[in-house]
């Protein structure tokens, strides 16, 4: 019987969070969504919840990275920046979207969520169920791809900001590692220092799981923008001035360190929030798996047939006695 009791409030605690892991990024849970679709037809369709989710999040994070890093290059400030490029989003949508920045970005947040779906789909092709396990190596799959990435594209918007008429040296391999500790620091404060966080929230002060979970999944990462502020504008003051003395670096980290907290704290909702929700939203939608009715096709399918019937009853209503 206490076994019984144990495995309903087991499932019970699991329907409860369920809502809330549409949020996490590293979700890993072998239960949360139970897909059963062979890996060849699942495969193709990973990559494209990537893709779909990566266009979703990229042109709000390409805009803000883009004039945090010409913030510290030029002379021009984070907020004209922003306006200049959230208008040629708008009204020029076509160059918007072929332009640099933005392809960069799309690259990083594709590749990224395309490694992390597709590592989970290998988690499940070798039935690894074990919770921690599962977390250890998709969380590091997806780190790695992700720290990679945005370092390789940062290295290329520092280039391209360099002052005009400069020559545009090769980002030293200082500046990339700073931006590679960078983005260690905010995946380990993403994976494993939020749901910390969440756990202590929990058990300690009896807040609510899926308030604490989704609160410590966004405020954790953005509250250590704080702490890795001042290792991006090392980074982009050493690219832009290579023999600068030390009181001149801690004088540029004084002058762009708020602008560039709050900068990067801004960019953590559309990336580890909107990001994370899309695309775990369209592997649900696409995905087949043994709850069918979350299925996009089964849930238009009941939306028309239950329109149908409305109809119906509407005009039998209407018919003569």
């Amino acid at each position: 019987m206490s076994n019984e009791n144990s495995n309903s409030n087991e499932t019970k605690t699991v329907a409860e969070r369920l809502w809330a892991r549409d949020w996490e990024f590293g979700d890993s849970h072998f239960n949360t969504h139970e897909f059963v679709e062979e890996a060849k037809v699942r495969a193709p369709k990973e990559i494209g919840c990537a893709f779909a989710a990566s266009f979703l999040v990229s042109p709000l994070v390409s805009i803000i990275d883009k004039c945090i890093v010409k913030d510290i290059g030029t002379t021009a400030t984070l907020m004209k920046n922003m306006g200049v490029a959230a208008r040629e989003m708008i009204f020029q949508p076509k160059q918007f979207l072929t332009s640099k920045p933005f392809v960069l970005t799309f690259a990083v947040y594709f590749g990224t969520y395309a490694v992390a779906n597709l590592s989970e789909l290998a988690l499940d092709v070798n039935k690894i169920k074990d919770d921690s396990q599962r977390k250890t190596l998709k969380v590091s799959a997806a780190s790695v791809a992700n720290i990679s990435l945005l370092a390789w594209r940062d290295a290329i918007f520092a280039r391209d900001a360099a002052a005009a008429g400069t020559v545009k040296p090769k980002t030293p391999m200082r500046s990339i590692g700073l931006f590679a500790v960078r983005d260690g620091a905010t995946m380990y404060s993403t994976f494993y220092v939020a749901p910390k966080a969440a756990d202590f929230l929990v058990e300690e002060h009896g807040v609510e799981r899926n308030t604490a979970e989704l609160g410590c999944a966004l405020a954790i990462p953005m509250v250590t923008q704080i702490l890795t502020a001042p290792i991006h504008i090392h980074a982009m003051d050493y690219f832009n001035k290579p023999t600068a003395t030390f009181a001149e670096r801690i004088d540029a980290i004084k002058g762009e360190f708020n602008t560039v907290s709050f900068a990067r704290g801004l960019r953590i909702l559309p990336a580890f929030g909107i990001g994370s929700f899309s695309n775990n939203k369209f592997r649900e939608l696409f995905i087949r798996q043994t709850d069918e009715e979350k299925l996009l096709q089964r849930r238009v399918t009941r939306f028309i047939e239950t329109r149908l019937t409305r109809n119906n009853d509407e005009k039998r209503g209407r018919a003569p006695a």
